[in-house]
């Protein structure tokens, strides 16, 4: 699966583990090869470096053809998930990745299989229509926007769930801010920057970069690049470049590329700047900073921008100049933007705690 549904996936998978006892359940994890080959390394092309457009080919799914076409490619997941179904014979079957859904729902019409299977729609407002796979026994959604949509295509609303974003519980754990940033290098009290583009990556990372020539403050920025070689190596080129022309230590780059310990990495900064991945939105908003989009995917993620302007949880700042404007200004009055939005990320945060709970309450309804 891509990253982002695999950390979806493990996300429900952990919590539902600890309730293995309490509800005389068996939980287990399986990744599938989805077979994507060349659509792979396209979408991955798009996602990092012309995002924007992405918006040709989520219009492309609105139409039925295009998700029929969809539906037949789906095959070459089957023998891989067969294997799988038939090791473990469940009662219930979670897919995380439409495109698996769309093979496990297939195969299940045209066999004996009577296992049930529910499908995670894994973007919030942004839905693609071939993510509502109609022969599911349950779709769980992000809130009500999904709802309707499902509805719009047919689906029962008994066989939708809102139930919040599926953020991983380790990213709610509260860390000593101090310590966190004192393992990170940074000793004193200077505001702390996090720049992020998700698991993937993006070459908007690097935007902020000739910004830090104008700042005469201390400040901390980290940059986080997930799997993007170019990106990493861009931020690395620079802070040598920055390291030889600046001697005086007022700014610290830290290159950290893909993180294992997101939540403590996050516990240590102040605000976050990145791509507006639902994912990583949403983890930021669990350990309660301020997000900064200064890109997104078009199509796919024009509603996360939207999530974040009304809900709000920060600021929209995608153009270079615009974005490189707030970033100088933000260090100007750092404590006036790192808790204006303190109580609707609260609000949010504790919302999408409480989707573990409800997909459990759920299960013992269905099981």
């Amino acid at each position: 699966m891509p990253w982002g549904h695999r950390s979806i996936a493990k996300a429900i998978f952990n919590y539902l583990k600890t309730r293995e006892k309490d509800n005389d359940w068996q939980v287990t994890y399986a990744e599938v090869d989805s077979k994507l080959d060349m659509l792979n390394d396209i979408y991955t092309f798009i996602y990092r470096l012309v995002p924007a457009y992405n918006r040709l080919s989520s219009k492309l799914m609105e139409y039925k053809t295009i998700r029929e076409l969809m539906k037949e490619s789906s095959n070459r997941n089957m023998n891989d998930l067969k294997k799988v179904v038939r090791k473990y014979k469940p009662d219930l079957v979670i897919s995380a990745y439409f495109f698996l859904s769309i093979s496990l729902a297939k195969w299940r019409k045209e066999s004996d299989e009577k296992f049930k299977l529910w499908t995670v729609v894994a973007d919030p407002w942004s839905i693609n229509p071939v993510s509502l796979v109609t022969e599911s026994d349950l779709h769980l959604v992000y809130d009500e926007v999904g709802v309707e949509m499902a509805k719009s295509y047919g689906i029962d609303e008994d066989k939708v769930l809102a139930s919040g974003w599926w953020t991983r519980s380790e990213m709610f754990q509260k860390f000593d801010k101090k310590a966190a940033r004192k393992k990170l290098g940074f000793d004193d009290d200077r505001p702390i920057i996090f720049v992020g583009g998700g698991s993937l990556g993006t070459s908007a990372l690097p935007k902020l970069l000739p910004m830090l020539m104008f700042v005469k403050t201390k400040i901390g920025i980290i940059f986080n690049s997930g799997t993007d070689k170019l990106a990493f190596n861009m931020v690395e080129e620079y802070a040598r470049i920055f390291k030889r022309l600046r001697k005086d230590n007022q700014i610290i780059i830290k290159n950290l590329g893909w993180i294992e310990n997101m939540a403590e990495v996050l516990a240590a900064c102040d605000i976050v700047f990145g791509k507006a991945g639902p994912n990583f939105l949403f983890d930021t908003v669990a350990s309660g900073k301020p997000f900064v989009a200064i890109t997104h995917i078009g199509g796919q993620e024009d509603g996360n921008i939207e999530i974040i302007k009304k809900k709000k949880l920060g600021w929209v700042k995608e153009n270079n100049v615009e974005a490189g404007n707030f970033f100088l200004k933000y260090l100007e009055s750092p404590e006036t933007y790192n808790h204006k939005f303190d109580k609707y990320i609260e609000a949010e945060a504790e919302n999408n705690r409480k989707s573990f709970g409800m997909i459990e309450k759920r299960l013992k309804k269905d099981l």
